[in-house]
């Protein structure tokens, strides 16, 4: 309770030193549903493009479905557990559906790029393993992540390697990718579940998966992932990525949560074309990720690699104030070159559900993004080796792992890290893991926050406090 009423007071300091900005109210319901410039452009180009249509609250499936068809828009996608639609639509169609009262906002499905560029001894992870009053208070176990279930929204996952074994650790892999072009009507959202590999011509998901939670099973546990014991979930999209695919995989799950335990989703995605924008709470992104936040889920996402310059974050989405934005950390402790940057001394705050909410434009974290050795998709053979292998990875290893670096590489550092956490105290809240990873950082000396956040994540003294938040 101590460590509880130590977090509200580290809160409340926080918003008194915030720097200025225009409040936002995302919950003005009397003028026109937010509308994304980028698709204008887009419909200057084109007849039809693909769009993303969000709702006010308490619309069902169906009441979306009817609000559409009135719009005279006939091809789409409606989601399950989100007021969320993936359409196609005209620009006579926009203008019917912007002065509908029921919509909060229109946006381009803009096309995503994934984060990566071309260790658990730095974070603390293996004294988590290692230590014996740790596995006391978790009733003789050690701390791995067991129970917590964490989803990959990548490119897919490869459930024929070892470490990430479909039917075992990886407990469930769907494939998830939506193409409305092929699409003739509204639909709700279809998940296509229990698909043994579904990363077949990227590998960036399988890679990221083995960093949340690879078991080492084909190295003798040398690459064991950042949680062993945690029960992973495949959200993959394919190498192509676009925001209704992250939609989809946030959808799935809020639908599926009680499931699999899941309690993190980790991100490694994002949009050159909305580097240096502020925080937008009626962007589709957000809506879905600040929905997670309500149903105690915590979202991690990659800061991206368009650094080192100022001002350089791949979405204003990982300035939510309810996410974990992970910058790029070399193993020296520094900050690796490629990481984006935030801004300095910039932020806001927005009052959404009558709640106040401070961001700023900084990573919350940095944690290893840079050749980091992890779990290789089977096929195609040579998916994603690099010339590192052969100076990072034993011979007889070199068929499983490859090295790879990126904030696509840190971010499931502290998704795994997230997990942990969760095993040692399953009763902290997003606010709460949020803050133990902000308050137990390494300081790293020569940056300042807006390139690091506030510093490299230390996975031991984030378990310890979160023991002590029980």
């Amino acid at each position: 309770m101590k460590l509880k009423r130590l977090l509200t007071s580290v809160i409340i300091a926080t918003s008194l030193i915030l720097p200025s900005a225009v409040s936002i109210n995302a919950e003005d319901t009397s003028g026109s549903p937010s509308l994304d410039k980028r698709l204008l452009q887009q419909l200057t180009n084109h007849s039809a493009v693909e769009a993303i249509v969000t709702f006010r609250q308490g619309m069902n499936q169906d009441a979306i479905k009817t609000s559409l068809q009135e719009a005279g828009v006939q091809q789409g996608i409606i989601m399950e557990a989100l007021p969320i639609a993936g359409v196609m639509i005209s620009q006579a169609q926009l203008d019917v559906i912007t002065k509908k009262s029921d919509v909060r906002s229109i946006y381009y499905n803009a096309p995503l790029m994934y984060d990566n560029e071309d260790s658990t001894d730095l974070t603390g992870v293996d004294r988590v393993r290692e230590d014996a009053g740790f596995q006391k208070k978790n009733g003789g176990l050690p701390v791995s992540g067991k129970g917590v279930g964490v989803v990959i929204n990548d490119s897919g996952v490869d459930g024929s390697h070892k470490d990430h074994e479909f039917g075992k650790n990886l407990v469930q892999n769907v494939a998830g990718q939506a193409n409305l072009h092929a699409i003739h009507e509204l639909l709700p959202v279809q998940y296509v579940e229990n698909v043994p590999a579904t990363d077949n011509n990227s590998g960036h998901g399988t890679h990221v998966a083995g960093i949340v939670g690879g078991t080492g099973a084909m190295s003798g546990g040398k690459y064991e992932g950042v949680a062993p014991g945690a029960d992973l979930i495949g959200y993959g999209s394919g190498a192509g990525l676009a925001i209704l695919d992250t939609i989809g995989a946030f959808d799935y799950a809020l639908t599926h949560q009680a499931q699999y335990g899941i309690r993190v989703i980790t991100n490694s995605w994002g949009d050159t074309g909305d580097i240096g924008t502020p925080f937008d709470p009626d962007h589709p992104v957000n809506i879905a990720t600040k929905t997670l936040y309500d149903r105690n889920i915590v979202t991690v996402f990659s800061a991206g690699n368009s650094g080192p310059g100022e001002n350089t974050i791949t979405g204003n989405y990982k300035k939510a104030p309810w996410v974990i934005t992970v910058a790029a950390g070399v193993k020296d402790g520094t900050l690796a070159g490629f990481s984006s940057r935030g801004k300095r001394d910039t932020g806001g705050s927005a009052i959404i559900d009558g709640v106040e909410f401070l961001w700023r434009d900084q990573p919350t974290i940095t944690a290893p993004g840079k050749d980091i050795v992890s779990t290789r998709v089977a096929s195609p053979v040579g998916a994603l080796g690099t010339p590192k292998d052969v100076q990072t990875i034993d011979p007889a290893h070199l068929p499983y792992y490859t090295t790879l670096s990126g904030t696509s590489m840190a971010a499931p550092h502290a998704a795994g890290v997230v997990a942990l956490m969760l095993d040692a105290n399953p009763l902290l809240t997003p606010t709460d893991v949020k803050q133990i990873l902000v308050n137990s950082a390494t300081p790293m000396n020569g940056y300042e926050s807006w390139e690091t956040g506030a510093g490299y994540i230390n996975a031991y003294d984030a378990v310890t406090a979160s023991f002590l938040a029980k």
